[in-house]
């Protein structure tokens, strides 16, 4: 009932959306004079294979995170629930144990391993840059914070990047977070210029705000650079 519910909410918002995704997001500590011998060693590793088809694989650098935020990076696998099961069984083999031995060398260290899924996507065949920006909650109530979440974007008419609210379905965040809006705006000016655009936008984000705290605790906000996407 929760996604027919969700999805007549987008139908009546005139949105363009497709079908949600999986993810799989694995944060990482990387020294910074290694960062660039790890990502030579996913590139040759992910540069020669044939990626299944709707999966993308990213390795994300944190430009702005939490003082206490140990991860420096984060891998994200998504896609299709098919897909990623296959990109999974490629990811095996006398190659993939080459890619591994790589950065077995490195220091870097898995901080985080979460998985989930889009709930609610806006603007899905938008142009996509290399900035973006990831606001954090724990949810009490998934149904009243997708309504009003589909109702704030309903209000943003000035959106036109690429917007989408998600799950975290297994796994453990270090700060408790079981849900998320996550936006890609481009490029650092956009980052800078995001936000309420007028009088009616402000209103807007105010009643979202009001309505998801009751139901909600909000836990702060990342915003990440692309260093690399395979797809």
């Amino acid at each position: 009932m929760k996604k027919i519910i969700t999805l007549l909410l987008i139908l009546s918002l005139g949105y363009s959306y497709s079908q949600n995704i999986s993810w799989n997001r694995v944060d990482l500590y990387v020294p910074g004079d290694e960062a660039g011998a790890y990502l030579e060693a996913m590139d040759e590793f992910y540069s020669n294979i044939e990626m299944p088809e709707g999966v993308s694989v990213s390795l994300v650098y944190y430009f702005y995170k939490p003082e206490e935020q140990k991860a420096t990076h984060a891998i994200i696998f998504a896609g299709p629930v098919d897909g990623l099961i296959e990109l999974r069984q490629i990811r095996s083999g006398e190659d993939y144990e080459a890619f591994y031995d790589d950065l077995d060398v490195l220091d870097a260290k898995v901080v985080a391993n979460t998985a989930g899924q889009s709930l609610i996507r806006v603007n899905t065949d938008a142009e996509r840059g290399d900035w973006s920006q990831s606001w954090q909650w724990q949810v009490d109530d998934q149904t009243i914070f997708a309504t009003a979440f589909a109702e704030l974007m309903g209000s943003f008419k000035s959106v036109k990047t690429y917007v989408a609210l998600g799950a975290i379905t297994q796994g453990v965040s270090s700060d408790g977070e079981s849900h998320y809006v996550y936006s890609n705006q481009g490029s650092f000016a956009d980052n800078l210029k995001g936000g309420p655009q007028n009088q009616s936008e402000i209103e807007a984000f105010e009643k979202f705000g009001k309505t998801v705290a009751p139901v909600s605790t909000f836990l702060g906000t990342t915003t990440e650079i692309t260093v690399k996407t395979w797809n």
